[in-house]
């Protein structure tokens, strides 16, 4: 007999970058390798900036993310 397993907890947020002014939002499971973090836009589509990676990746992303221009940004997304 099979038993039932809580469900993994899922990880999302928000932030502004100080430079760019662009809002970055990312989620995903702590232990998994399916992070994504996008830019988030009200009137196009999202730009992703990673996608299916772990929680380490995306946070030295966002890390990164702080010092570049809006440009910069986009041209690292994923369109």
């Amino acid at each position: 007999m099979e038993t039932s397993r809580k469900p993994l907890a899922k990880t999302e947020g928000r932030r502004r970058m100080p430079l760019s002014g662009l809002t970055i939002a990312w989620r995903g499971t702590p232990s998994l390798d399916d992070w994504v973090a996008y830019i988030v836009r009200t009137k196009s589509k999202r730009f992703i900036l990673a996608d299916h990676a772990s929680e380490r990746k995306v946070k030295a992303l966002l890390s990164r993310l702080k010092t570049m221009s809006k440009k910069e940004v986009e041209r690292l997304a994923k369109g």
